[in-house]
């Protein structure tokens, strides 16, 4: 894992290896073992090196082929290497070093780079220079797992793993964009390909980005798209052998390491698959971390993990939260770059320092339930969407709604009151419907607090759904693509990326293996979503190795209890900040509208989510405008 940077410049103008170094500094907690770079004349690259794969020096980076004419920098895990480094052998290439990235140098002299990137399997992010052609070729991974942002300004290109690499770029540091305001008040983060940042856009995933280095010119090439595999004639028992050989497989390669490794441990479904499935096969059963607050708050599930530890016999540590979390949220904040108003940013950026202390790669259950169904909206989107809608017709009364809810889901009120809603709302485009259930602020409320329009929110929803009925999708695989491409990437990917690199440790996300992706998103109705029970056939797989209390128990949340937070006297003077501070002063939001909300929350109206996300919006116009 690592962080990369570079510069291309046109019309003749040359790069300083000095530049070069000064992006480089600015990224050495993504990668402390090791930094280079490469210069020649108009382009230049550089990295910081975290060595996971080969830590001699043999897996330095820039890395070039035999004559170096071909050179590479790279962040990321080809999980597949081992297999492809044999083909190139077989077709007469010599390998100096045991790491992945000398695949990709010599795969790009073999195969070229759009056939290259289609036989990685992986998350990666990479900028390879081809000094004979003059080209330069960008890419970033199927599902956006890691990050590559783009500058273009003053005649060149600049491209790097985080924005803050753009202030030695020699174009200034980047200025804050407020247009990102309101759709960022409308779902909690801010939709590719934009950024919070004027001149700075997301590459995005699944694409090659080809520049020739002495016009400029640009051409993108897409090398993926997410489809359904076809599954039709399968039994219950074929799919479920198909979903236990590929999370095997998934996770076997995951596990592949020359550091410690471990597993990010919540006691739900999907991070207790990966451990059981870590410790079969013989493997010592992995070192597990997991995340808990006070006794009396009910997002503490750290005695469902305790349980799953217990079973597979792994070393579980845990970690304590408290009040005093909010102290970080700036520091934090400062690391993510674009805000999130998700707070599970808190636990996840203790999770990630205390996990560093013990090992260097961390396996997490990211993307699990866009692929195997485990969001509730799921089933209110099919409702919503199918004849079955017609018995409601003209009521959204909770209690003709409850026998479609899990009886015992914790939030039972709030989900039968959005359940409704969107039944309310069924007569609207999917993409409404969509941005009916995730809305933060409603239209009213954001033009009261002075925000700007969500149009370009509202753009990239459309269009992907429009994608997703192209493809003849049906409606939960409609709302999984629009979760892949929407918040998956850039809410819960971002968050995972940034926070761990913040503290150089590695995260690995084994569920968003491509061909599990593909099983997931093929997967009938019916068999990821039930009227009482998320990720039906999960839990079945699940059954064989862990106890009911894990598989048989409904999804909850990793939530903290932020509205207990915000009202405790300890917070008094981020309450006052909220209306006196940065967003309100330069970013224009209405201190009157923002009293009102704490007045409204101080009373006891549960409005921890909405001040959340103005108190991470208050700490990002503090750092950045």
């Amino acid at each position: 894992m690592c962080g990369i940077v570079g510069i291309a410049r046109f019309a003749g103008k040359g790069v300083a290896a000095a530049e070069i170094d000064a992006m480089v500094a600015t990224l050495v907690h993504r990668g402390p073992d090791d930094c280079g770079t490469f210069v020649d004349g108009g382009v230049g690259i550089g990295m910081r090196r975290l060595s996971i794969i080969d830590v001699s020096p043999l897996g330095h980076q820039p890395m070039g082929n035999e004559d170096g004419a071909v050179q590479i920098v790279y962040n990321g895990e080809v999980y597949n290497f081992q297999e492809l480094r044999a083909e190139l052998t077989a077709a007469g290439h010599r390998f100096r070093s045991h790491s992945d990235t000398e695949v990709l140098v010599h795969g790009y002299e073999q195969w070229g780079a759009q056939a290259l990137v289609t036989r990685l399997e992986g998350m990666f992010a990479f900028a390879l220079v081809d000094r004979t052609r003059r080209r330069l070729f960008l890419a970033r991974d199927r599902f956006g797992i890691k990050p590559l942002y783009l500058r273009r300004a003053g005649g060149q290109l600049s491209f790097a793993s985080e924005v803050r690499a753009f202030a030695a770029d020699g174009q200034g540091r980047p200025a804050a964009d407020a247009r990102f305001v309101g759709s960022f008040l409308c779902l909690g983060y801010v939709p590719s390909p934009a950024t919070a940042f004027a001149g700075v856009t997301k590459l995005e995933p699944a694409t090659v980005l080809e520049v020739a280095l002495d016009s400029g010119h640009e051409t993108a090439h897409r090398f993926y798209e997410l489809e359904p595999e076809r599954l039709s004639g399968l039994s219950d028992d074929d799919l479920l052998a198909m979903l236990d050989q590929r999370l095997s497989a998934s996770v076997t390669g995951h596990l592949i390491a020359d550091v410690p490794t471990g597993v990010f441990l919540s006691g739900g479904l999907d991070s207790s698959a990966l451990t059981a499935y870590a410790a079969r096969d013989g493997r010592p059963p992995p070192r597990t971390f997991s995340v808990g607050f006070a006794a009396s708050d009910r997002g503490d599930e750290t005695a469902f993990a305790a349980t799953v530890a217990r079973q597979v016999g792994s070393d579980n540590v845990r970690i304590q939260l408290g009040p005093d979390a909010l102290g970080d949220l700036e520091t934090i904040v400062g690391f993510l770059e674009d805000p999130l108003s998700d707070s599970a940013v808190l636990p996840l950026w203790h999770l990630c320092k205390g996990t560093r202390a013990h090992v260097t790669v961390a396996l997490s259950g990211e993307g699990g339930d866009e692929v195997l169904g485990g969001y509730p909206r799921y089933f209110w989107g099919w409702l919503a969407a199918s004849s079955h809608l017609a018995s409601f017709a003209g009521t959204s009364h909770p209690s003709a709604l409850s026998r479609f809810v899990p009886a015992r889901s914790k939030g039972f009120g709030n989900l039968l009151r959005r359940g409704a809603k969107l039944i309310d709302s069924a007569r609207l485009p999917e993409s409404a419907r969509y941005l009916n259930w995730f809305e933060l602020f409603s239209d009213e409320e954001r033009r009261a607090l002075g925000a700007p329009d969500a149009e370009a929110c509202h753009a990239r929803i459309d269009g992907l759904f429009s994608r997703a009925h192209q493809q003849g999708m049906d409606p939960v695989q409609r709302l999984q693509y629009v979760d892949f491409s929407s918040m998956l990437l850039d809410n819960l990917l971002l968050k995972a990326d940034k926070l761990s690199m913040a503290h150089s440790l590695e995260v690995r996300v084994p569920l968003l293996d491509r061909r599990l992706v593909e099983l997931g998103l093929g997967l009938s109705p019916r068999a990821k979503i039930g009227a009482r029970q998320d990720k039906p056939l999960l839990r079945r797989l699940l059954r064989r190795c862990l106890p009911p209390s894990i598989t048989d128990r409904p999804k909850r949340g990793f939530e903290i209890p932020v509205d207990r937070w915000l009202r405790d006297p300890a917070t008094e003077s981020l309450r006052h900040r909220l209306v006196t501070g940065a967003a309100v002063k330069r970013l224009g939001l209405s201190s009157t509208t923002i009293a009102a909300l704490l007045t409204q929350h101080l009373a006891g109206q549960d409005l921890g989510r909405k001040l959340f996300a103005l108190l991470t919006l208050e700490m990002w116009a503090t750092r950045f405008c």
